[in-house]
């Protein structure tokens, strides 16, 4: 709806929230970190003063500013999406719980939001409701009794109105409570779930195809704070890969406070894994040491998960045989937030979020490197573990380490990783196979 909604004085947002509500005696908390992810992302509309009445949150202008501009409201229109923890938000106006000055504002308001609602196109069907809550039982009419009167207030002068209960595409709102009212013509969707900074911290293995910044979206969404480790192959895979990968970190960085980038070249392990094991098993052999590798830089992170965006059944490497013995690798739990989805979801979610302009730029990955022409799709671990006896694995590690960066994704400025965790623990002084400099 919109699309065709016009740019009133509105005075306030409300801010509907779902699973925060059973959170006991936690839920303030939660309701105080959704009002900071608020804040931060919907920053443009400059400071707000929020009020937490019981189950929603009000959010109003800061004095001096007393309504939200036309610029304001298409900037929520664009960004309540990206608000995890938000279900949902409406624009409109703080009364005092006094039904005079209701219906002053909704016979003043009402004629701008039925003309524009008229003038949209493509035109929608003529169709209206009204839905009241009244938490506050003084006041002296009921829900369904407030309803009723203002159809009968502003049906008769628009007779081709018609009054749809179920599924009117114009749906006026109004909630009374106890120390005030709230009117409103529009409901914003949000992202859902739970506010960003509830969940934990994780490290997400983010590639430039759609499904690993969707997965990083939806731990988001479960109100985690997600880090970004991405794998490149160079100089095999070209610097427009690095490139693409800060651009979508900046764009899901939009959904919460600012993750860390690591970059890390394989290329070191996927030249061993090339020249001594078999061809069928490599992209097991590949996961297994990105695995690793994150496992390593998630503790440096404090990150208590990885995160991938594997699907069942989608590639070789992610059926259950092949899941299997990739999690072997991890010291780590790992968590996979697309297993079961259809890939036209995941699409159209990253449509939503905006990742899906980026993610279909054709860049080669690391994944394209050295891949075999028949990948084994049920590898059995044995064999695998076979193939890993042959080589160095704490001295290819090292290697690939050693040409890991942690990038700032605004500037692109690099930061060597090792300088800054070197894993002098976790790391013995294991020289690198020679494969390593072939």
């Amino acid at each position: 709806m919109s699309a065709w909604q016009p740019h009133l004085p509105y005075n306030a947002l409300l801010c509907r929230y779902n699973e925060i509500a059973t959170k006991g005696r936690n839920r303030r908390l939660f309701e105080e970190h959704l009002a900071e992810g608020l804040q931060r992302i919907l920053g443009g509309l400059g400071q707000l003063d929020f009020r937490f009445p019981h189950g929603r949150i009000f959010a109003l202008p800061k004095a001096p500013k007393s309504v939200f501009t036309p610029a304001d409201l298409d900037l929520l229109r664009q960004k309540a999406h990206l608000v995890p923890g938000l279900v949902s938000v409406s624009p409109g106006f703080l009364l005092n719980p006094d039904m005079e000055e209701i219906e002053h504002a909704v016979l003043q308001h009402f004629p701008t939001v039925y003309a524009a609602f008229r003038a949209c196109t493509p035109p929608l069907e003529l169709t209206y409701a009204m839905r009241a809550r009244r938490s506050n039982k003084s006041f002296p009419l009921t829900s369904e009794q407030i309803e009723r009167h203002f159809a009968e207030l502003l049906l008769p002068e628009r007779p081709e109105l018609r009054l749809d209960l179920r599924h009117a595409n114009l749906v006026m709102e109004l909630e009374v409570r106890q120390r005030q009212a709230f009117l409103s013509f529009e409901r914003i969707a949000g992202a859902g779930g739970l506010p960003p900074g509830t969940g934990g911290r994780v490290l997400a293995l983010l590639s430039g195809g759609f499904d690993s910044p969707v997965a990083c979206h939806q731990m988001m969404r479960r109100g985690c704070m997600v880090d970004f480790i991405t794998f490149h192959s160079s100089p095999y895979t070209p610097p427009a890969y690095l490139t693409k990968i800060c651009t979508l970190v900046r764009k899901l960085n939009e959904c919460q406070r600012r993750g860390r980038l690591v970059a890390v070249n394989l290329l070191p392990a996927q030249l061993a894994i090339r020249d001594h094991c078999r061809s069928r098993h490599r992209t097991v052999l590949y996961r297994r040491f990105m695995i690793r590798i994150a496992a390593l830089v998630a503790k440096d992170f404090n990150a208590m998960a990885l995160v991938t965006g594997d699907n069942l059944g989608q590639v070789a490497s992610q059926t259950l045989p092949n899941m299997a013995a990739i999690n072997d690798a991890a010291p780590i739990m790992i968590l996979r937030p697309l297993l079961t989805y259809d890939k036209l979801d995941t699409l159209a979610i990253a449509e939503r979020i905006g990742t899906h302009a980026i993610s279909v730029e054709p860049v080669p990955d690391s994944c394209t490197v050295f891949a075999p022409d028949d990948p084994a799709t049920a590898v059995e671990l044995k064999a695998i573990l076979d193939d890993e006896a042959s080589l160095d694995i704490p001295g290819l590690l090292k290697a690939c380490l050693s040409g890991a960066c942690i990038i700032n994704v605004d500037s692109m400025r690099q930061h060597d990783y090792l300088k800054i965790h070197p894993h002098s623990d976790d790391l013995p002084e294991t020289p690198a196979s020679p494969a390593c400099h072939t």
